[in-house]
């Protein structure tokens, strides 16, 4: 591995904030620039996780040759044109979930990528964890038999602040693109595309989905079970259920530390797998990990199960008459 891979952060919220603490923590990750058009905010940054330079505009750090690799933790709406800017100046990209608002623009995403021959990766960092890595090693050895059924939840009381990211349409707010997004991701990774999408979806006031209840079925008779919210909280569960048994995934799922295998005959087997910082670490690794072996995308999330996951969404949103 290189010494240290320079890193870019574009926007400085919340998210940046667990990003950064966790890249801290890894060995041979620098913070070398963080932007944001809070001047303050971008100085406080600086000064926080240590970064060498700071800047009150993101071009300034796109053109900053000596940033090898950017996270863009902007709100979802800004993702691609700052991830295609960034692309053109041939950067890396770890551009945060979802990697756009609709599939129209993660397909030019994708192909900007290809194009420019750079590595790009969708911030779905519960991707990178060690127990999705546990989950598919049982589904390989046939623990549980074939997948039959998955059910994930993911929702939360949010404030009603119709300025707030999450209720902004003009920010790509909304249930689905912020948290939906991960009970999606583990019914594609596990059971693939849908064949058919059935949804009930409640609107908040400012037109974006407060709630998503959908029942996916797929080609060979398989179906899940998915839901995200942000006007109740939910147990943040998730199970794969198959012929011999099933994967309990326990609270909060989508960063999870603890499972269980429950067999057809009452036997159980409890795995921990505890993170080495707040989780992030495992994602700025494999984004490492890929940069050193010259990957233009990651096995762990690859383009085409963030382009399905995209497409799916965007099928639930229109069902609900949602656009964007």
């Amino acid at each position: 591995m290189r010494k240290n891979y320079r890193w870019g952060i574009i926007g400085a919220g919340r998210i940046a904030d667990k990003f950064c603490t966790a890249l801290n923590f890894v060995e041979g990750a620098e913070l070398y620039a963080v932007a944001s058009r809070d001047t303050e905010r971008a100085k406080a940054y600086a000064d926080q996780f240590s970064a060498s330079k700071w800047y009150d505009n993101y071009d300034a750090l796109i053109n900053d040759e000596n940033v090898d690799i950017v996270y863009i933790a902007t709100p979802n709406v800004f993702h691609h044109e700052l991830a295609m800017a960034c692309m053109q100046q041939k950067k890396a990209v770890l551009c945060e979930k979802p990697l756009s608002i609709n599939y129209r623009l993660s397909k030019q995403m994708v192909a900007q990528a290809k194009e420019s021959q750079v590595f790009l990766m969708e911030g779905m960092w519960t991707s990178c964890m060690p127990f999705i890595e546990k989950i598919q090693q049982l589904i390989k050895e046939d623990v549980i038999g074939v997948p039959q059924y998955v059910a994930a939840d993911f929702g939360f009381t949010a404030p009603v602040d119709f300025e707030s990211r999450v209720f902004s349409k003009a920010l790509g707010g909304g249930s689905l693109l912020d948290i939906g997004i991960y009970p999606i991701f583990l019914a594609t990774l596990i059971l693939g595309e849908p064949s058919a999408i059935q949804s009930v979806t409640k609107l908040t006031a400012t037109g974006v989905d407060e709630y998503c209840n959908l029942v996916f079925q797929y080609p060979h008779g398989q179906t899940a079970h998915l839901l995200s919210t942000i006007s109740f909280s939910t147990a943040i569960e998730a199970s794969i259920s198959g012929a011999k048994g099933r994967i309990v995934i326990e609270n909060p799922w989508f960063k999870a530390t603890e499972l269980s295998v429950i067999l057809s005959d009452g036997t159980k087997q409890q795995y921990s797998i505890p993170h080495e910082s707040n989780g992030f670490e495992h994602e700025i690794k494999e984004v490492m990990y890929c940069l050193d072996n010259g990957l233009l995308q990651s096995e762990r999330m690859p383009h085409h199960l963030t382009l399905s996951i995209s497409k799916i969404m965007e099928e639930v949103l229109n069902k609900a008459g949602v656009v964007f």
